[in-house]
């Protein structure tokens, strides 16, 4: 009995070559793509940078002649330049590139990283000129020149950002991904990327969602769909995603087809792996073992934390004191109702507090939301209603622009809730949670966070609670003040408020 060849047969390799497996050309397939794309992108952010040094030194160096009543003279002034460009166009490079300044456009960090980034250059090159003994009067061209540079880089690179996003767009480029997994673990992937494909970097289109399920025989433990969906035409990266309880055989196979044919791999953490990413190697006799870390602060960065929100909630309530007095005054008038609510919130270690809310409803509305529950128009354990008919006309308006969460800042100052951390949610929605989600409650509940800052309302429940894990094992004091930042423009903006 004879047999077909596969669609993967390829001719031995010649030479050294055909003694190791993992050989593939490098511009083969979807991943050689790519790597053609990455090095252009690269290629192109170094010739921004250079520009913007290049730039910047020559108009400091133009600008002190302007300052000093001298005329220009560009060959006098590219003559003292020529000398310094050299060394501080590599040491920009080094520091850019270790700062992750030339990685994917999802990965690159922003004007922060940048200046951050050219102080250190223009530190490191002030260093070396007095090693080497150079002789200048002033410190000027440094400041000045690190002022210019700094400027620049972020302005050329933003326009590069800009001009590569609208062209992205015009051409509806996008990467074609594959879910390979349980339908469990590949629908929520999947609506993530649906849900964030208009955000920064290139859009994904889930292109199917086939399981990776083990087939019995000798040959590949592959399904015979799944290796016909494999074609480096048709998808550009497959996400691997709930591949814990799959066996070893079949995750194999799967990774040496997409080897040979050039697709790259990606892998989707479920929610308890996205819990449990924080590990580190531990020795062991013959295993290599993984201690996994709960996701806590130090005692240092809990003070660091408590410390910042005591501050900042103090000058936070007494900023925004004005707009409370204006908005209880409104809601007395309205209805003559009580001024605030509180709102029975879950928070750290699953116990419950009064959460402070401006008044936005109807005198008794909490007692009707078991006649409303039919019209919930939110997924998963939420309760949301966009015409909700107990909201008071004054309260629309405190909702839109989230002034009836002011009064948290109060919860903020008590310690039961902080400025940055997951939505407290209410007891209705807390009792709905199964006892993963609820371990988004090993931190303190927050007045915004990562998730009112990407989508709000838009967000399904899954990329909520997604958010929220990713948040907690990742958190820093920059995460905070970015979220804080950002939470100013969606709130004016009124994105995803409802």
């Amino acid at each position: 009995m004879s047999t077909e060849p596969t669609t993967d047969a390829r001719p031995p390799a010649r030479g050294l070559l055909r003694r190791d497996v993992r050989f593939l050309p490098l511009l083969a397939g979807p991943a050689g793509t790519a790597r053609v794309r990455r090095a252009a992108s690269v290629a192109v952010l170094v010739v921004i940078d250079i520009t913007a040094l290049f730039l910047g030194i020559y108009a400091a160096l133009a600008l002190k002649l302007v300052l000093t009543g001298q005329p220009v003279d560009s060959s006098a002034v590219w003559a003292v330049e020529q000398k310094a460009l050299p060394l501080a166009a590599v040491a920009m490079i080094l520091i850019f590139a270790k700062n992750r300044l030339y990685a994917a456009r999802e990965q690159r960090p922003g004007a922060a990283a940048v200046l951050s980034s050219v102080t250190l250059g223009t530190l490191v090159v002030l260093v070396l000129v007095l090693v080497a003994g150079w002789r200048f009067d002033t410190y000027y061209i440094f400041y000045s020149s690190w002022f210019l540079v700094s400027v620049l880089v972020v302005a050329l690179r933003a326009s590069y950002e800009s001009l590569t996003t609208l062209a992205l767009d015009a051409v509806r480029f996008e990467r074609r991904a594959l879910l390979v997994g349980p339908a469990a673990a590949t629908e929520p992937v999947a609506e993530t990327l649906v849900h964030t494909s208009n955000r920064r970097g290139v859009p994904y289109r889930v292109v199917d969602r086939l399981p990776l399920g083990p087939v019995d025989g000798p040959g590949p433990a592959i399904d015979p769909a799944l290796d016909a969906a494999l074609d480096p035409a048709a998808v550009d990266e497959v996400i691997l995603t709930g591949i814990s309880g799959v066996e070893d055989r079949s995750v194999l196979d799967l990774l040496d087809i997409c080897r040979r044919r050039g697709v790259p791999v990606r892998l989707a953490p479920t929610t308890v792996e996205l819990l449990s990413h924080t590990i580190q190697a531990v020795p062991a006799p013959g295993l290599p073992l993984f201690a996994v870390h709960p996701p806590t602060l130090s005692s240092v960065q809990f003070l660091g934390k408590r410390a910042f929100d005591l501050v900042v909630g103090s000058l936070l309530l007494i900023v925004v004191a004005p707009a409370m007095l204006a908005a209880a005054l409104a809601i007395v008038l309205e209805d003559r109702g009580p001024v605030l609510h509180r709102s029975r919130r879950v928070g750290v270690d699953e116990t419950e507090f009064a959460c402070l809310k401006l008044r936005t409803m109807h005198v008794g509305a909490e007692a009707r939301q078991v006649d409303l529950e039919h019209l919930n128009e939110a997924d998963g354990a939420l309760f949301k209603l966009r015409e909700d008919p107990r909201i008071t006309r004054v309260g629309r308006i405190l909702r839109r622009f989230s002034i009836d969460e002011l009064p948290q800042l109060l919860n903020v100052l008590r310690g039961e809730m902080s400025l940055v951390g997951p939505r407290p949610l209410p007891v209705r929605d807390y009792q709905m949670l199964d006892e993963v989600q609820k371990k988004r409650y090993l931190v303190l509940p927050g007045m915004t966070g990562l998730w009112q800052v990407s989508g709000r309302s838009d967000l399904s429940f899954d990329e909520l609670i997604r958010l929220d894990f990713y948040y907690i094992e990742t958190w820093s004091m920059w995460l905070d003040l970015v979220i804080l930042a950002r939470t100013v423009p969606v709130v004016v903006t009124r994105r995803g408020a409802f």
